[in-house]
């Protein structure tokens, strides 16, 4: 049984580190024809990311539990060209809510950011200052500015400044 967050393990463990995304699971949510997500259900995520990072033992499940983080995803995995690239590089994401709510759970706003990067950029980033950012997150050193609002997208960065 794959580990879960907000489950397993806390959603205040987990923000600001940085995960590679090894599958995408929809969780029987749709995008219909006009853009609309349409989930199975209203108590339950979106779908799922199943993650790995150096911080973690094994890969674990990160819940998509906003909308315009589940189109984001889908917009990687539904574009064909999108996709042969993920196959050749790395796409990362990162867990920062732009208001918190308690456990860690984020607000009104979306809070999982995507990156797309040269394959090996999670293990250099982890391995970068002795491990620091194991203790200390600075995901921006991946990601650049964090965007809540307004044009949000999967970024590319083909060359983090670690």
């Amino acid at each position: 049984m794959t580990m879960e967050i907000g489950r397993d393990c806390k959603w205040t463990d987990i923000i600001g580190q940085v995960f590679r995304v090894l599958e995408f699971d929809r969780a029987g949510t749709i995008i219909d024809r006009d853009g609309k997500v349409k989930a199975l259900s209203h108590t339950k995520p979106y779908g799922y990311l199943l993650v790995e990072s150096p911080i973690l033992n094994q890969p674990i499940r990160l819940p998509i539990v906003h909308r315009d983080d589940f189109l984001l995803a889908a917009s990687v995995f539904d574009e064909q060209q999108w996709y042969e690239i993920i196959k050749q590089e790395e796409l990362l994401v990162t867990y920062v809510p732009k208001h918190k709510l308690p456990g860690g759970m984020a607000g009104v706003s979306h809070a999982i950011h995507y990156v797309i990067t040269p394959r090996g950029t999670l293990e250099r980033y982890y391995d970068a200052g002795k491990d620091i950012h194991m203790s200390i997150p600075a995901p921006e050193k991946i990601f650049g500015s964090l965007v809540w609002d307004g044009e949000i997208r999967v970024q590319v960065n083909k060359n983090p400044k670690i």
